[in-house]
């Protein structure tokens, strides 16, 4: 994640709300936060919070974390305050970043830099905006190492941080790349809530490939607020959920001409009215597959919809209960395996075992994630296997 591609710094990278910064300024502001992190203790396999809402300072916090070399654990401040606090210690967390208007709201168990506070203004204006070496954070950041930390919903029980490493997010971009494609010149929507990983996905999309991300204030939701933004800043690539998609027009919007769904189950009708004139995939994955581990093609009005094949990183296996591979078209769990897969749950080697279980069909030590989806192998128009997913 700290290894973006070099862009001209006086492009723009990222825009919220009318404010914006250069790559330049992006780069200087989050070197100084990440030397201000740095000399609070943080460190390689440390977690920081991010407590900020959708907007330029989250875009900064979370890149000056990355600099520093450890994982960054957003917090939506908005969340109740026991979920909060849960996630806080159950992590690990000492040090947050958030704003003034959000830390009455937060525990007081972390310490926090505020970053509109005068003391943090202060105190970054009085550190170097250059590099961040190796030499600064004290050692290496090596791909195996955490890049993020991201708590599930907890709909079946507490919420448990999956530990996402450097190496899945290295993955992600390059299949970004080859299969959305992005660069200069692009602008890409950060619509997802900062505690959702699709915001990495946005993220790296954008700032990682040269491309300049264009986030949605924290009171946009979807509809004619958020076609306005799509619009106005001539966003070329979304991934966006088909509920919120749903809530849009796609008359004017032309100039989308890569857009991703996930999250969510993806209706044929969607398809229909989205798809003429544009790129429109199809993505899946838990965030224990850092993100995305299945797109579809191009997908074609009329035809299935499907969450397509694996994508670089990944392998998968539809098995049965006692772990074999059932006939091609039956309906199976879905396994996946390969360097895409996270580290497993924070501070939980007992839950972690029982998800990421050894791989039978692999080399001693890898291992296999059980995702509790049921889906089944079907022939791809042309050829070629894909997933249709089938529920829980």
């Amino acid at each position: 994640l700290a290894a973006a591609v070099v862009a001209d710094p006086g492009a723009v990278a990222v825009v919220c709300g009318g404010r914006s910064l250069t790559y330049r300024e992006l780069d200087e502001a989050s070197n100084r936060l990440a030397r201000v992190l740095l000399a609070a203790g943080v460190g390689a396999e440390s977690v920081v919070a991010v407590a900020v809402a959708r907007s330029v300072e989250s875009v900064v916090s979370v890149w000056a974390v990355a600099k520093t070399g450890a994982a960054f654990l957003p917090v939506d401040p908005q969340y109740p305050a026991g979920r909060v606090e849960h996630m806080l210690v159950d992590s690990g967390v000492v040090v947050g970043v958030t704003l003034s208007q959000f830390r009455d709201r937060l525990p007081g168990s972390v310490r926090w830099v505020v970053l509109d506070d005068a003391v943090t203004v202060s105190r970054l204006l009085s550190v170097s905006a250059g590099v961040v070496s190796d030499v600064d954070r004290g050692a290496s950041v090596r791909v195996g190492q955490a890049a993020y930390v991201i708590y599930t919903s907890g709909s079946t029980g507490l919420p448990k941080g999956v530990v996402v490493t450097h190496r899945g997010l290295a993955n992600v971009v390059a299949e970004q790349r080859s299969r959305f494609g992005v660069g200069v010149g692009a602008r890409v929507l950060q619509c997802a809530s900062p505690s959702f990983d699709a915001s990495v996905f946005e993220l790296v999309w954008a700032v990682g490939l040269g491309g300049r991300l264009v986030v949605v204030p924290p009171t946009v939701y979807g509809g004619e607020e958020l076609a306005r933004i799509l619009v106005g800043e001539g966003v070329t690539h979304a991934v966006l959920t088909p509920t919120a998609l749903s809530s849009v027009d796609p008359a004017g919007l032309g100039a989308l001409g890569a857009l991703v769904v996930a999250g969510e189950a993806c209706p044929p009708e969607l398809v229909a009215r989205w798809a003429p004139g544009r790129r429109m995939f199809n993505a899946y994955g838990p965030t224990e597959a850092t993100i995305m581990s299945n797109a579809s093609d191009v997908l074609v009005v009329g035809e299935s919809v499907t969450v397509g094949g694996p994508v670089r990183g990944f392998g998968e296996l539809v098995l049965d209960a006692r772990l074999r591979p059932v006939p091609f078209g039956a309906a199976g769990e879905l396994y996946l395996s390969g360097p895409g897969l996270a580290r497993g749950y924070r501070n939980r080697a007992g839950l972690t075992s029982g998800r990421f279980v050894a791989d039978p069909f692999g080399v001693p030590g890898e291992r296999m994630y059980r995702t509790g989806d049921v889906v089944r192998w079907r022939e791809r128009p042309g050829g070629g296997p894909v997933l249709e997913y089938v529920g829980r």
